[in-house]
């Protein structure tokens, strides 16, 4: 089964409203010494896990900033990874699917729950700005979080480590591209 470059962890902060545990998807060392940006937060737990308790669908609730987030960096940058330009020239004609590599079954009929979203390819190449996201998608399942291939998680690491500090008080303008 394919794994994730993603460095899933949780991160437990107190404060004045309670104990919460975040899920990020940044290394522990930014976690600590940065601050968490909102578009690392994959989600958050509906309560405190226990010691060795772990992780349930029914516990995990999204950020949408994250899930935005994610998005608009497949629509954006989906278009240019070579696995689903390789893609488009197979199917031609049609939708695209942007298929979440954590699915059982990749080869036969994918939930859609595994299904990012999708594009519109014309004469073998992906129309820009036709990607249209799931909202069905689930970022966590049973099957664990989700996993968009190594490419794309390249970028998201990328375009997630560009993102300043939230702390950091500089002020100055900053230009992100994703």
């Amino acid at each position: 089964m394919n794994t994730t470059k993603l460095p899933f962890g949780v991160t437990r902060l107190t404060t004045d409203e309670g104990t919460r545990d975040y899920i990020t998807c940044i290394p522990k060392e930014r976690v600590f010494t940065q601050g968490i940006p909102s578009e690392a937060i994959v989600g958050m737990l509906l309560r405190p896990l226990e010691p060795g308790e772990s992780i349930t669908p029914e516990n995990f609730a999204a950020n949408d900033v994250f899930l935005k987030f994610m998005q608009g960096i497949i629509a954006r940058r989906g278009p240019l990874m070579p696995d689903l330009i390789a893609t488009a020239r197979r199917v031609r004609e049609g939708p695209l699917y942007v298929i979440d590599q954590r699915t059982r079954t990749p080869e036969t009929e994918v939930p859609e729950t595994d299904v990012f979203g999708e594009f519109q390819v014309k004469n073998g190449r992906i129309i820009p700005g036709s990607y249209r996201p799931n909202p069905k998608h689930y970022l966590f399942s049973a099957d664990g979080f989700f996993r968009l291939g190594p490419d794309l998680e390249d970028v998201l690491l990328e375009v997630l480590s560009a993102i300043p500090d939230p702390d950091d008080e500089s002020g100055g303008p900053q230009t992100l591209v994703n």
